[in-house]
């Protein structure tokens, strides 16, 4: 048996399952299924809730996990762990149940979409996160846990994972989570390093991590929108609009982060990003 804090509630597991961004991954496995049925099918509810529950509970694992390295971290030391808002077991316990719910609901929706969630969570917490602390590199299956979930939402509506569609869409949200990790380090770089979490500050100043964000952010919208054009023809005004919002994102892109405070810039990249893809996600369902 476990001690609850008394400050445990419905805020404070919100905080430890990060369910934002468990939603956001969530919404990027129904965009998949509805690349491959292009409508709301019966099974459309399983794999949301459980994608979104699996989400969830591999954020309250990976919490419990790197407990003693937010503890070192002004951005995370607020969290429910370090912070003492919940003890370890409660956290532990709340993971596994999620673990557990969210894959029971994907095997209503097939094997294969099953294993993929099992596998993502698996990335996420063992590989991704136990290489953080060894190479700079651990970015790399960072980023491929962000693309596993649309595969989920196709395979769930009977897509093959071999299809143009859904790898052009996964190597979307494969390329878009990387930035997010170097923006990150232009306010929290040092913090990283206290924590003994490898990654290119101090290889790096600020101003060349801005560079190369938007570098990168620069040269994967257009690439992908290419790609798109040539694997995957939209009707024109699809294009058009896709077009139409890779140029104005650049455009503003731009502006947040080498115009006016660090600060202010940082949180609006953060903003412009997330809303750029919600909006892409969007048109794919729409068009689908």
């Amino acid at each position: 048996m476990w001690k609850t804090s008394r400050r445990d509630g419905p805020g404070t597991i919100a905080e430890l399952i990060k369910w934002k961004l468990s939603l956001a991954v969530a919404f990027s496995s129904v965009t998949g299924y509805f690349l491959f049925s292009g409508k709301a099918g019966g099974d459309l509810s399983l794999v949301a809730a459980g994608v979104f529950l699996l989400a969830a509970g591999a954020a309250a694992l990976n919490q419990f996990t790197e407990r003693k390295s937010d503890a070192l971290m002004e951005r995370t030391m607020g969290r429910p762990l370090p912070a003492g808002k919940m003890n370890s077991l409660t956290a532990l316990t709340i993971s596994g149940a999620l673990l557990a719910a969210g894959s029971l609901m994907l095997s209503f929706t097939g094997l294969l979409p099953l294993m993929l969630g099992l596998f993502n969570v698996i990335l996420y917490n063992a590989v991704y996160t136990g290489l953080k602390k060894i190479t700079t590199l651990a970015i790399v299956p960072g980023a491929v846990v962000g693309a596993i979930p649309p595969f989920i939402g196709y395979t769930a509506a009977g897509g093959a994972m071999t299809d143009t569609v859904i790898l052009l869409f996964a190597l979307f949200m494969f390329l878009w989570q990387i930035p997010h990790f170097w923006i990150l380090l232009i306010r929290y770089g040092h913090e990283y390093q206290k924590a003994g979490i490898k990654t290119i500050y101090g290889a790096m100043d600020n101003r060349q991590i801005g560079r190369l964000v938007f570098l990168w952010v620069t040269a994967s919208s257009l690439i992908l929108w290419v790609l798109t054009g040539v694997f995957m023809p939209l009707k024109t005004p699809a294009g058009l609009v896709l077009l139409g919002l890779n140029v104005t994102f650049i455009i503003f892109f731009y502006r947040v982060i080498f115009k006016g405070r660090q600060d202010e810039g940082l949180k609006n990249a953060f903003i412009l990003m997330n809303s750029f893809t919600l909006l892409i996600m969007l048109i794919l369902i729409a068009t689908s």
